[in-house]
């Protein structure tokens, strides 16, 4: 399996003294595993479906109107995989005219893959999971994500209300997996000013079909400029939004991804 692969890849590079780590700028890191997972998985998919498109963090492209279009992020959390902490994953989606029918999240160390098909329902190791189930925000633990694409004064604000409310919270740098998380039933929701379609698309369905209520990425043209990103198990979701600020609108939070991601094809 594809993402099995990956996994090994990833597997063996983590714990490999010689990996080589660049950055890529401010928070934002690529290590030569990136490349190399992102162009095995661009070789496999293309010698076994070559009208496809295909949308990477590392190399870029653009999603079809019609027909399919696979998502690759190759290492989710490159930061964490770069100074060997363990929150990281691969994320592989599939869009068919250009609307999610899949997803594949792997957590290579813990050997958890979270997937979801046509079918609408979202399985961990191939057994069916839900969302969290409690009512009480006070319980509730948030995953939360920044980056240097929106206005960092909303950092402190997303926590302040967080923390008033008297809900716990955790950036754990890899926006994709907490989403599978959240599909687990592990975190109540997760939110995002801004993400890019490779780090988004396949945690959001995930979420989505565990039960999840979660924002309209691609109504919001997240496949184009990445979107805010938000997932919530229902029963605390209403106590979420009440709490935060106004950034699930996403006008003023966007901004035109680089020249290498989605929308444009890298040079």
């Amino acid at each position: 399996m594809l993402v099995a692969a990956a996994g090994e890849i990833a597997r063996r590079a983590h714990v490999d003294d010689a990996l080589e780590i660049t950055s890529k700028g401010p928070g934002d890191l690529v290590s030569e595993t990136d490349f190399a997972i992102e162009q095995m998985m661009r070789d496999a998919i293309g010698a076994d479906f070559p009208e496809d498109g295909i949308i990477g963090e590392e190399f870029g492209g653009a999603h079809l109107a019609s027909g399919f279009t696979w998502l690759i992020d190759p290492i989710d959390g490159t930061v964490n995989f770069a100074r060997r902490l363990g929150y990281f994953c691969i994320s592989l989606a599939l869009l068919e005219d250009g609307l999610p029918v899949a997803a594949w999240i792997l957590d290579p160390l813990q050997n958890e893959l979270f997937h979801a098909g046509p079918d609408r329902i979202a399985r961990l190791n191939g057994k069916p999971i839900r969302c969290a189930a409690e009512a009480d925000f006070g319980e509730a633990v948030i995953g939360l994500g920044f980056s240097t694409r929106h206005d960092p004064a909303l950092n402190g604000r997303i926590v302040d209300g967080l923390t008033r409310a008297g809900a716990e919270h955790r950036r754990l740098g890899a926006g994709a997996l907490c989403l599978a998380h959240v599909a687990a039933g592990r975190l109540n929701a997760y939110v995002e000013p801004h993400m890019n379609p490779w780090d988004a698309v396949g945690g959001l369905y995930l979420a989505a079909c565990s039960g999840a209520v979660t924002g309209d990425y691609i109504a919001a043209g997240g496949l184009a400029y990445g979107a805010p990103v938000y997932a919530a198990a229902p029963p605390i979701s209403p106590s979420l939004l009440a709490v935060l600020p106004a950034l699930i609108s996403g006008t003023p939070l966007h901004r035109e991804n680089e020249p290498r991601s989605a929308g444009e094809v890298a040079s």
